[in-house]
């Protein structure tokens, strides 16, 4: 199984509604998506569901890369919105899957699950995407120390 997080490109201390959910991505946040869309565009990523936080800066940081995976189905969930290492484990293994999915969404939750996942420190940064595996074919297996990191991405424009 293989499983990918990105988190969402460089966003706005503020939005103007002054609701964290409503924050809006950078100039700065779209250069890490362009740098982003040339590393997905030198492998062959298999993607056949998108799973993405409700918020606005998931939505647009999705909105600029969602062409890269054309079958990919996607979803919108508000549950995802800065969720839990602990909530995005039980979302993930209910989803009771063998597809390869990425989920798209915030830290410190997609950083602490991905360390728990694999008994390694990862931090992403923002725009930072990191693809695991499992060996097994199953989300509801799903547990700790059962990834392996198989490739990270990390933008220079931070």
């Amino acid at each position: 199984m293989i499983l990918h997080f990105l988190r969402h490109a460089k966003t706005n201390q503020l939005s103007p509604s002054r609701r964290d959910f409503d924050r809006e991505l950078l100039p700065r946040g779209y250069e890490q998506l362009s740098e982003f869309r040339a590393f997905v565009g030198q492998r062959e990523l298999s993607i056949d569901h998108i799973y993405c936080s409700a918020a606005k800066r998931t939505r647009q940081t999705l909105d600029e890369i969602a062409d890269l995976f054309p079958k990919a189905t996607i979803s919108f969930h508000d549950e995802l919105y800065l969720a839990s290492a602990s909530e995005l484990l039980t979302f993930l293994s209910t989803k009771n899957s063998s597809q390869k999915y990425i989920l798209i969404g915030h830290n410190e939750g997609l950083s602490e699950l991905a360390s728990y996942l694999t008994n390694t420190e990862i931090h992403l940064k923002t725009c930072g995407y990191v693809q695991l595996s499992f060996p097994f074919d199953h989300s509801g297996f799903i547990s700790a120390n059962t990834g392996n990191v198989v490739e990270t991405f990390r933008s220079v424009r931070t």
